[in-house]
């Protein structure tokens, strides 16, 4: 049997900063990760680049649990102190548009590296290609029997598994079990951060075709949701960064009248837009009206909104009424689409919901009911937008539980 002042289940962005955190402070320090390798997930971040956090992190960029949870991780450990934290294992950062933060080597392994080598140093003892089997408390000590067989007696342990996003990556929610066996509750678990189905079937024919725009959900003709970024038309309906920020505004309404819109033109009234189109017109009025329209549109999505409204897309462009001219701009402004669905967990970036928070102290994220349990990360009922936010929840939370195990 191994004795460790401390064991963390999960060798992930949140397990491997709590397994620094607790080896500066001089613990011994077991991480257990079931992949060949630590930080899988981290690799795949950022199209393999790690948008590792976002200079604007705030709590309104993370939904499920309350504010007030939220803001107080955040303090303990922001964005600034984890870029300070990269910064001193000798990482040079770049912030690009929207505050996303990047090494300068648009290399994921660059992060990955630092952090292994960081561990090393501290003598943190990895295990890998090996998981948890069986968790026991018995009076203060917790035993942790692992599939290879060996058996590692604690009084702290972390779980910092991930959730059930992307499980090609190895995070398949394997804590959730335990945390039940513990008393814990996990609320309702949903893909974040996924693309969406779309009922309409027009949109198959745009399939590759990449846009940016401002998408918003109306649940029962109310504002769920909006967000302006890029979007993707796929075989089955939406991808891209704006679509599938949507995804939490849904999955809870599916059983609700649930559509989505996109605005091609949020910089623009419908006004100005049709005095734009109306000046396209009239400059080309002997070409034909999809042609025209390629000049402010995509020429491949220019036919199917013209198909939609039921203007023969080979018109004339002089020959276009005054009242098409303004169902071209409004719905330019306004194409509403509904939903079918939201894609798997094994195309989600995050998992939406996790264990509840109320059982847990926001200061040291240590279990009310289970004394010397923490959980980090996506475990929590916490999910962040895309950007870098969801990054900076995993080193904040780990941060938090490698500081609290005395």
């Amino acid at each position: 049997m191994t004795k460790a002042d401390l064991i963390i289940i999960g060798g992930g962005a949140s397990g491997m900063m709590a397994a620094i955190v607790a080896s500066r402070l001089k613990k011994s320090v077991v991480l257990v990760e079931k992949n060949t390798e630590l930080g899988r997930k981290i690799l795949a971040t950022g199209s393999g680049r790690c948008n590792l956090t976002n200079r604007f992190t705030v709590p309104e960029r993370y939904h499920g649990a309350d504010q007030n949870f939220i803001s107080t991780i955040l303090k303990k450990f922001d964005q600034f102190a984890a870029i300070s934290f990269f910064e001193n294992l000798g990482i040079v950062l770049k912030e690009e548009n929207l505050g996303r933060i990047f090494p300068i080597t648009d290399e994921a392994k660059t992060i990955v590296n630092a952090l292994i080598f960081e561990l090393e140093k501290n003598h943190v003892k990895i295990l890998l290609n090996d998981q948890a089997r069986r968790i026991e408390k018995d009076n203060n000590s917790f035993l942790v029997t692992l599939q290879s067989g060996q058996i590692i007696e604690t009084t702290k342990i972390v779980m910092a598994t991930g959730g059930q996003a992307s499980p090609h990556l190895g995070t398949s929610g394997d804590a959730y079990y335990w945390l039940k066996n513990f008393g814990h509750n996990i609320t309702p678990l949903y893909p974040a951060l996924v693309p969406l189905e779309i009922k309409e079937s027009w949109i198959k024919d745009l399939q590759g075709l990449k846009i940016e725009a401002k998408l918003f959900t109306t649940v029962g003709g109310k504002l769920a949701y909006e967000k302006t970024g890029d979007v993707l038309f796929t075989h089955f309906g939406l991808s891209g960064p704006a679509a599938m920020a949507q995804a939490g505004a849904i999955e809870n309404n599916m059983d609700k009248d649930v559509k989505i819109h996109l605005d091609l033109f949020p910089e623009e009234t419908t006004k100005s837009l049709d005095e734009k189109i109306a000046k396209i017109i009239e400059t080309n009025g002997a070409k034909q009206i999809k042609n025209s329209l390629a000049g402010i549109i995509s020429s491949n999505l220019a036919p199917a909104i013209l198909s939609l409204l039921k203007i023969d897309p080979d018109k004339k462009s002089a020959e276009i009424s005054k009242l098409d001219r303004i169902k071209i701009s409004q719905i330019l402004k306004n194409i509403e689409l509904t939903i079918s669905g939201i894609r798997p967990f094994k195309e989600a970036q995050v998992t939406h919901g996790g264990v509840d928070v109320d059982e847990f102290n926001p200061q040291t994220l240590e279990s009310k009911k289970v004394p010397g349990l923490f959980v980090t990360g996506e475990l929590l009922n916490v999910d962040g937008d895309s950007g870098g936010f969801n990054l900076q929840w995993a080193w904040s939370t780990g941060f938090i539980a490698g500081t609290n195990i005395d």
